[in-house]
């Protein structure tokens, strides 16, 4: 459906109405006048061709053309000329003037005399047809050219008056319509900058009619909004808080409660081996860098840092976390089954946030594969970007999980903060990319990673791909 804007709506029918008004009104009096004058000219003529006869100017077309200035033309009984004023060869006089169509009408009204409007040689006149003894006909032929000229003059002055008074009312009508609409328009264009987030500003109130009151509406409910929002911001900030400092409680618990058993051990225990003293140590060390691991997991979450975006080649960087988790998959019993697209352009990366991202997956996989299995790296071009698919063997994740997978601190594990993935999303997205997943329970998951290419990259063989 088109869309019309207020001011046309306005506009538009203050000149169709105004249109029709001037123009429908000058062509109904214009005709009227015509009619009304053609009548009257019809009967002075009639007086005239009365006049004639009475004073036997009838036989005399030359004193009448010289006395009325008009010209005389006389027809015998088979409508050839006898006699007329008009210069030049009238041979078709009969044609141009419907001769036969007179005799008819005269037959038909009973009456000696006829009158038509007719145009011979371009000239305009008024045509009476008197009939003569032995049917001739007598036309007295009264020219109306400056009639004529006059109704073009008076048609074109009235057109030339309506055109004006049309542009006027379109004038008019555009600064009124401009007039209520500027302040709808600009309240618009307000609600868009709402729309898009900005509620600190306020819409100008320009008018005070209705608009001014929807404008000063729409403000309070913009502060409304500011408003809400900031209490759902400082209430979402809180549950987060709450969120954060419960899980972040609940896993650095084990790890203190394990550090205090081995310091009392060691502090109560004065006959301790070098070497058990020794493992203690070592376990208390574990201890703390598992501290600093779930410490800087949630730091990483909370302010996350900004991309330091290198152009890389994406199997290396995939390649070297492989080589760094090949022992730990060895001793799961995990096989390690690698399809990487050769030729891949290089990526405007970050390497060491990739690198978790991707470490974060693979460990993933690995704890859903705990009696072993395989893990499938896969790496694949499209037009505009390039697909990561990380595929376990695993014991799969049920539909329900599968939906909250990526939400901060959301875990099926006993043990995990449940920010792995969360941070890998968001590192994915920092890098203009996304991460999905799709699972079947007792068969496996896959996760697959996009990240954007560059404009112009290199050609890739989808069927090249190397193990």
């Amino acid at each position: 459906m088109r869309r019309y804007s207020i001011q046309n709506k306005i506009v538009l029918p203050f000149i169709l109405l105004f249109a029709v008004v001037v123009l429908i009104v000058p062509v109904i009096t214009i005709a009227l006048f015509d009619r009304k004058y053609d009548e009257q000219n019809s009967l002075e003529t009639q007086k005239w061709v009365q006049a004639i006869v009475d004073t036997g100017y009838i036989h005399e077309p030359e004193k009448v053309k010289e006395a009325y200035g008009a010209e005389v033309t006389i027809v015998s009984s088979d409508n050839t000329v006898n006699y007329t004023t008009l210069p030049g060869d009238w041979a078709n006089f009969a044609d141009e003037m419907r001769l036969h169509d007179i005799r008819e009408r005269i037959m038909e009204s009973n009456s000696d005399l006829v009158s038509q409007n007719v145009i011979v040689s371009g000239r305009h006149y008024k045509v009476l047809y008197y009939l003569q003894a032995y049917d001739r006909l007598y036309c007295l032929m009264r020219p109306m050219d400056k009639i004529a000229d006059a109704k073009r003059d008076v048609t074109l002055l009235m057109l030339g008056i309506a055109v004006v008074v049309i542009l006027l009312v379109a004038v008019i009508s555009h600064l009124i319509g401009r007039n209520l609409t500027n302040p709808i328009k600009e309240l618009v264009q307000f609600t868009q900058k709402v729309a898009d987030g900005n509620l600190n500003e306020q819409c100008a109130v320009k008018t005070h009619d209705e608009i001014g009151d929807l404008t000063l509406a729409f403000n309070q409910m913009t502060r409304n909004l500011r408003n809400s929002r900031n209490e759902l911001l400082s209430a979402e900030r809180l549950a987060t808080a709450g969120k954060m400092a419960a899980s972040f409680a609940h896993e650095i618990r084990n790890p203190l409660s394990s550090m205090q058993m081995l310091a009392q051990m060691l502090m109560r225990k004065d006959n301790l081996s070098e070497a058990r003293g020794k493992q203690s140590m070592q376990y208390i060390l574990e201890e703390i860098q598992r501290v600093d691991v779930i410490v800087k997991g949630f730091m990483d979450f909370a302010r996350p840092a900004a991309l330091k975006a290198v152009s890389h080649n994406l199997n290396q960087v995939l390649q070297e976390v492989l080589d760094l988790m090949e022992a730990n998959l060895n001793h799961h019993q995990i096989t390690l089954v690698r399809k990487f697209t050769s030729h891949l352009p290089p990526i405007s990366l970050d390497r060491d946030k990739l690198k978790q991202a991707f470490m974060n997956i693979v460990l993933n996989a690995m704890e859903a594969m705990p009696e072993g299995g395989i893990l499938e790296i896969l790496t694949l071009q499209d037009s505009d970007e390039v697909r990561i698919d990380v595929v376990d063997t695993g014991v799969g994740i049920s539909p329900e999980d599968l939906n909250r997978l990526f939400e901060p601190f959301f875990t099926t594990k006993s043990q995990g903060t449940g920010l792995g993935l969360a941070n890998a999303k968001r590192i994915l997205e920092q890098h203009g990319g996304d991460i999905q997943s799709k699972s079947v329970v007792g068969q496996g998951t896959t996760m697959s990673l996009w990240l954007p290419l560059p404009s112009n990259p290199a050609p890739s063989d989808f069927n090249n791909i190397g193990e």
